[in-house]
């Protein structure tokens, strides 16, 4: 099946009666349609819109599918593999951006990720435009259209090694697109820091970060983070479970609340983060010591009641807590109240 794609990522799929992906779906239909799929919007387009190629915006892709293990009978490798040199150094568009302001130190040759390594990765994002709702005349509300997030920066951070926390990648993403809301507190993105004519960050493009989140996946690294199967729906990427270390997962007992980064790194690691502003680089090195936190704590898995009494003691303390860090003048460490201690073994 050929699907049209521009270089936003937006494809045309041609249904007819012929083709038959739900037969729900395809009852009562007589004649050829093409659609746009775009995120949340479906829409019909014509036909002509859907297979003319203008090459400086849009692309043709091609999208198959096959079945599982069909490589042991017929040779499907990829033969134009994205190459390691993705992740080597790289120039910025800032005009302004400058050495002494790196805040990552790209891989080395002898340095490349291999399959089963791992990377701590966090993302941070814009808002392109804010949610529609309106009320309905019973009092709730409904939502006309869902606001659009953005990607604006991606770092990914050494997992092993002598260099392990230290950045690789640290993107920040240039966009064209109006920002109505730089969510500064949560992101810590600044207005100018996505504009190349006055940024003085590490600033590429969205296509050029794509390639290199693409190639470490390929190569079969595990991601460790906190949220980041929501950060993956948002930067558009399909991740394979088993890549995916996800710390919101990995201290929950189901059926109850998903825990903070902030309130697991202070109870856990006794460090205070998150505070005027988020730091992508922060945490994803939080995320990664949580991971470790997690591995001894469990015994690499293997002990999973032990580790159960943890997380009851980690959600006592949460409810006493109110779920808030405590102040930096309060003498109230995690590593001296009552109900960590015992079950920490500290």
């Amino acid at each position: 099946m050929c699907i049209p794609q521009d270089n936003f990522g937006m494809p045309c799929f041609n249904v007819n009666a012929n083709f038959v992906f739900c037969p729900i779906l395809c009852q009562g239909v007589t004649h050829s349609q093409w659609y746009l799929f775009n995120d949340f919007l479906i829409e019909p387009v014509d036909k002509c819109e859907a297979v003319q190629f203008d090459m400086s915006w849009k692309v043709p892709a091609i999208l198959y599918y096959a079945k599982r293990h069909l490589n042991s009978k017929y040779n499907l490798t990829i033969k134009n593999p994205i190459e390691a040199s993705m992740l080597l150094a790289e120039a910025s568009l800032a005009r302004k951006q400058r050495k002494c302001h790196a805040t990552f130190i790209p891989l080395l040759l002898n340095e490349m990720p291999q399959a089963g390594e791992l990377v701590g990765l966090d993302a941070e994002f814009v808002t392109l435009n804010q949610e529609e709702a309106e009320l309905r005349s019973d009092g709730t509300k409904s939502t006309i259209k869902p606001s659009q997030m953005s990607v604006a920066r991606i770092t990914c951070v050494r997992g092993q090694g002598p260099n392990e926390g230290v950045p690789f990648i640290d993107d920040y993403i240039s966009t064209q697109e109006q920002v109505v809301d730089y969510l500064t507190q949560y992101s810590g993105i600044k207005p100018g820091d996505l504009d190349a004519k006055i940024s003085s960050k590490h600033l590429t493009t969205l296509k050029s970060t794509y390639l290199k989140l693409r190639f470490l996946i390929d190569v079969g690294v595990k991601f460790v983070g906190h949220g980041l199967q929501k950060d993956f729906r948002v930067i558009n990427l399909m991740v394979p479970k088993e890549q995916v270390l996800d710390t919101v997962h990995l201290f929950h007992i189901p059926r109850k609340r998903m825990i903070s980064l902030r309130f697991l790194a202070w109870y856990f690691l006794d460090l205070k983060i998150q505070g005027e502003m988020h730091d992508s680089i922060e945490d994803a090195r939080t995320a990664l010591q949580l991971y470790r936190k997690y591995l001894q704590l469990s015994k690499d898995g293997t002990d999973p009641d032990a580790f159960h009494k943890v997380l009851k003691g980690l959600y006592e303390k949460g409810r006493k807590m109110d779920w808030k860090v405590p102040e930096p003048d309060t003498q109230n460490s995690p590593k001296n109240a009552p109900v960590f201690s015992p079950v920490m073994g500290l």
